[in-house]
């Protein structure tokens, strides 16, 4: 199979049409055949008609199925096809419930630390040939940090969880929730005064992908 570029079907996976149509464009004036796609049933279809050399695919769709999801599914039926995950999240567990389902050899990408267009492309060969060794992140010493647990209570409440769905999600009391919703606002280092508003911060940081799992 050929890894020349102006050779290569690429199938990209974003809910987020901006994204789409930058990194397709991106993509398409280098030499790439790009099909798009909006959710995983799109992708799944698209890698299924179109025999991709690679998959480049977000994490988050907002629906019940997730990238995770996604890519285990290529990665069983078509395990020839390169990887590549291009998210807001510096760690899967703050995009998706389901992390484990990553297959292991994906090339893991961060939008905000994608320099220019040449990054992803090298992305695309690397998970084509396997050279998927981990990416060097970068600017990450001031980023905070949570744990795995507090990465779902925050995806949660990205989603807009009540207090008492956390609880009920978790299978602990309302109490509990309330307490590890403070050590994660104090993990963010955000202001838990009687003015602030730390949910709404905690989103906000989650949605630029500020955080990271530690």
């Amino acid at each position: 199979m050929t890894t020349d570029s102006k050779a290569l079907r690429v199938v990209v996976a974003d809910d987020d049409g901006f994204t789409v149509s930058l990194v397709s464009g991106g993509l398409g004036a280098r030499g790439f055949d790009v099909t798009t796609a909006t959710s995983v049933a799109e992708a799944l279809a698209a890698v299924g008609e179109n025999d991709p050399h690679a998959l480049i695919t977000d994490l988050n769709f907002g629906t019940s199925e997730s990238g995770a999801d996604l890519l285990s599914a290529v990665a069983d039926e078509y395990p020839w096809i390169g990887l590549v995950v291009l998210t807001s999240h510096r760690s899967p567990e703050l995009a998706v419930p389901n992390p484990e389902r990553i297959p292991a050899g994906v090339v893991y990408l961060v939008k905000s630390q994608l320099g220019a267009i040449d990054d992803l492309i090298d992305a695309v060969h690397r998970s084509i040939s396997g050279q998927h060794d981990e990416v060097v992140r970068r600017d990450e010493d001031n980023v905070p940090m949570v744990t795995a647990a507090q990465a779902d209570v925050l995806r949660l409440l990205a989603e807009g969880a009540s207090t008492r769905a956390l609880a009920e999600h978790r299978g602990t009391t309302v109490r509990a929730v309330e307490t590890m919703l403070a050590r994660l606002f104090t993990a963010l280092g955000l202001d838990t005064g009687e003015n602030a508003n730390p949910r709404v911060a905690a989103v906000t940081m989650w949605q630029r992908g500020g955080i990271r799992v530690r």
